[in-house]
């Protein structure tokens, strides 16, 4: 998978680029490299002590973009369905 990282945000790259006036679909390596693209790395989280989670994050490396995990507390004042919707991204009942 590549991608570009964009104000801190990653976008992935499309599954067919323009090149040379051509069109490609699945385009090789070689062609999303030449155009900036960099290839992904996912991480697993470590496994966050209690009263805490981490944070996922993005870091643009010269030729790769690495996921990254901020270690962060968990605020005191939230429930459990609060707690599961700031670790899973919402969803908690």
């Amino acid at each position: 998978m590549y991608g570009k990282l964009i104000d801190g945000v990653l976008r992935y790259a499309p599954k067919k680029l323009n090149g040379d006036g051509v069109v490609v679909y699945n385009p090789p390596a070689e062609m999303y490299l030449e155009q900036g693209w960099k290839p992904v790395t996912f991480v697993d989280p470590p496994e966050a002590p209690s009263g805490y989670y981490y944070e996922s994050g993005w870091e643009e490396q010269t030729d790769a973009i690495m996921q990254t995990w901020t270690l962060t507390p968990l605020p005191d004042d939230i429930d459990d369905g609060e707690a599961y919707d700031i670790i899973f991204g919402g969803g908690g009942e």
